[in-house]
């Protein structure tokens, strides 16, 4: 027990209130992006695209997140990856 708390105190002593803050705007603008470019009803390859990048924006911003927070970073991308680390995220108190 008292390891654990002396590793969250060293953990929240490093890391910058302000970068936590940036990461989770970035985050919440990327997640109303990809929910709007989901819910257009166009098809095409200029909409598929730019939701690609936004989700590949996002995912590297969850891993970003992540190493900020003290989480392993797991290889891959993909929807168990983005499960995977916002439930983490949320774990630790997080929210975007």
């Amino acid at each position: 027990m008292l390891r654990s708390l002396e590793r969250w105190r060293t953990r929240s002593r490093s890391s910058d209130p302000f970068e936590t803050l940036e990461l989770q705007q970035r985050l919440s603008r990327l997640a109303g992006e990809l929910a709007r470019l989901d819910a257009h009803c166009e098809r095409g390859f200029a909409r598929g695209h730019h939701l690609r990048a936004a989700m590949e924006a996002y995912e590297r911003t969850l891993d970003d997140a992540c190493r900020l927070a003290g989480i392993p970073v797991e290889d891959g991308r993909g929807a168990a990856h983005r499960l995977l680390a916002e439930a983490r995220l949320a774990e630790r108190g997080w929210s975007w």
